[in-house]
């Protein structure tokens, strides 16, 4: 009775998630995840207001820092988390802070700098806290978690440091103590022993995770294009067609990144592994840029005429997120069927990647209409062959 009840409130065995090999995702997760998404969005339409150089770089170091806590928060969860009373507060505690962090964005220009600085100082001390409790559950892993405690105290020492500098230094400290957080993977890899380093893989759970993680940001871009539309005077036939257009170009994105990521097991190998989880950092920053895209483009062409800074803007968006599909292809294990296929679809993803970047940066010479529809003729070649081939290959296999 003693060890059920001490399993309820505080997990105090070794336990671990790692040989559970078809874990579910809690709705605990779900509502985690939520929020961060909800964080990830706010930076977003900080930058919609904000479209300026400065603008790009605080929106670039936020979405990473926010992705950064997302990410050990669900390693942490997916390696350790339990339905006990801890893992809840531990869960629920992140997202009070990350809560905070949003609330910091809006603040006035005065104080915002400050406020964003604790909320940040709080975040940064909470993760380095779940890496160090970690030991408490698994005696085996002191080098590794000494490591990532380690950069991720001196990052905090260096965000301290930004309460007394100068100003015209902030931001360089500030990107510094960001890179300092993504630096440990480089150095357990390293140090981590032939099991680790080439045969551990990421587990299903955690590739379910940011795929739903990416789900939910659709659902941002999906909003940047009502948005946008919301801007139209009136609702012709050609603002109708514009609008169906935005719609089917997010469809038609979706649709590449859940057939040739989804579902998909990461190959093995912890360099494999961080690389994958890296990857959907620009993942996240581009669906962000889509969305705020999108809103701005069709905001910009209501009147039969565009802006070719946000149309070259939405371009470059969706090729660094097809750029991101194409790299992400090199990291995850296909059917035996498709394996010869994925090559050829990867030329054809850099195609399609070169057509938009073309299209975009000639951008001026169509309405807002012909842009859309070239964009998203462009991206239906990709969903088209990925039915006719994998349709194909299916075919011969029987």
């Amino acid at each position: 009775m003693s060890t059920i009840h001490n399993k309820i409130w505080w997990r105090n065995t070794n336990e671990r998630n790692v040989g559970i090999t078809d874990r579910k995702i809690s709705w605990l997760e779900l509502f985690y995840d939520l929020v961060y998404v909800i964080a990830i969005s706010r930076a977003t339409h900080h930058l919609s207001a904000h479209l300026t150089f400065e603008g790009f770089l605080d929106y670039f170091y936020m979405v990473a820092l926010i992705y950064w806590g997302w990410l050990n928060g669900s390693w942490h969860h997916d390696i350790l988390g339990a339905n006990d009373v801890r893992t809840i507060f531990l869960t629920i505690w992140q997202m009070v802070i990350l809560s905070a962090l949003i609330a910091t964005l809006g603040t006035g220009e005065e104080m915002n700098l400050f406020n964003v600085t604790i909320a940040i100082l709080l975040m940064q001390l909470y993760i380095s806290y779940l890496w160090w409790s970690e030991g408490i559950y698994d005696k085996t892993n002191k080098d590794v978690r000494l490591i990532y405690v380690g950069f991720y105290m001196l990052a905090f020492a260096l965000i301290v440091s930004t309460l007394f500098i100068d100003p015209a230094y902030l931001r360089v400290v500030f990107y510094t103590a960001l890179m300092i957080n993504y630096i440990p993977p480089y150095f357990v890899t390293r140090r981590a022993s032939h099991e680790l380093r080439y045969e551990q893989r990421l587990s299903p759970s955690m590739t379910e995770r940011l795929g739903l993680f990416t789900i939910i940001l659709f659902g941002e871009v999906i909003l940047g294009v009502i948005n946008g539309a919301t801007a139209f005077e009136k609702l012709t036939a050609y603002e109708w067609s514009v609008f169906v257009a935005a719609i089917f170009m997010v469809f038609s994105i979706w649709y590449i990144f859940f057939k040739l990521i989804g579902d998909k097991h990461v190959k093995k190998g912890y360099v494999n592994s961080n690389l994958y989880a890296f990857l959907f950092l620009p993942i996240a920053i581009a669906l962000g840029f889509t969305g705020v895209s999108f809103e701005n483009v069709l905001a910009a062409g209501h009147a039969h005429h565009t802006n070719v800074n946000t149309e070259l803007f939405l371009g470059l968006s969706i090729a660094l997120f097809l750029i991101s599909i194409v790299l992400l292809t090199l990291l995850v294990e296909s059917k035996q069927v498709y394996v010869n296929a994925m090559p050829k679809m990867r030329r054809l993803l850099i195609l399609v990647i070169a057509g938009i970047v073309v299209t975009s940066i000639i951008s001026n010479s169509f309405s807002l209409g012909e842009f859309l529809m070239i964009l998203l003729i462009l991206l239906l070649i990709l969903p088209v062959m990925i039915l006719v081939l994998w349709n194909n290959l299916e075919l011969k296999k029987q």
